[in-house]
């Protein structure tokens, strides 16, 4: 497969600065973790979804799997077939809100590797599953505000979804290795995001 430091360096740092930035709004504005319970109180399921950033490492004998998953504007040839471009009328070079996937390999020898890159179309339906398997599984107790970003590095995951409400939702493991519970959140994000790319069958 292709070798590109470039663009894998590219893409991380496009992932990554969401997480800074939202990290240090986060210790600004919360100097002190509130109850989780006046979050929950606070952040009804039905607030739109205007940052999502999901970013999930993987120790491998001879370096680190990464898996991010982001809301971004994509070109619409790159989340739709041309079949679908057409019927809807849609100009292929257009951009449209997408559920995007980089897959890539960190090497311990500092090679970089793109695996894959993939889109779907962002739609009402996939953001309201999202916000459903939030509340089923009670995903907001998991909010740390932030605060393992500040400090743990490279966490096995880093999730980061702000609201357009202005609330925002932080999960982020406690170390590089996930332990029991996280590897229950973790499969439970991880099922999610397959189901909608899934759906699609890109």
């Amino acid at each position: 497969m292709h070798i590109s430091r470039r663009s894998t360096r590219a893409r991380i740092a496009l992932l990554t600065a969401p997480f800074l930035l939202f990290g240090a709004v986060c210790a600004q504005a919360v100097p002190e973790a509130a109850p989780v319970q006046q979050v929950s109180e606070r952040a009804p399921a039905t607030s739109s979804i205007q940052l999502l950033s999901m970013e999930f490492r993987h120790p491998v004998a001879d370096g680190t799997l990464m898996r991010m998953i982001w809301l971004v504007d994509a070109p619409a040839k790159n989340a739709l077939s041309s079949e679908e471009l057409t019927t809807r009328g849609i100009d292929p070079n257009s951009f449209i809100p997408c559920l995007g996937e980089f897959v890539g390999k960190e090497y311990t020898d500092g090679r970089n590797q793109d695996i894959r890159e993939r889109y779907v179309p962002w739609t009402p339906e996939l953001e309201a599953s999202l916000h459903a398997l939030i509340a089923e599984r009670n995903l907001t107790a998991e909010n740390d505000y932030g605060a393992r970003a500040e400090t743990v590095t490279n966490p096995a995951y880093n999730i980061v979804l702000s609201y357009k409400d202005g609330h925002s939702l932080y999960i982020t493991s406690e170390g590089q290795t996930v332990n029991e519970h996280e590897a229950i959140i973790e499969d439970i994000l991880l099922t999610w995001c397959d189901e909608a790319f899934a759906a699609k069958g890109k």
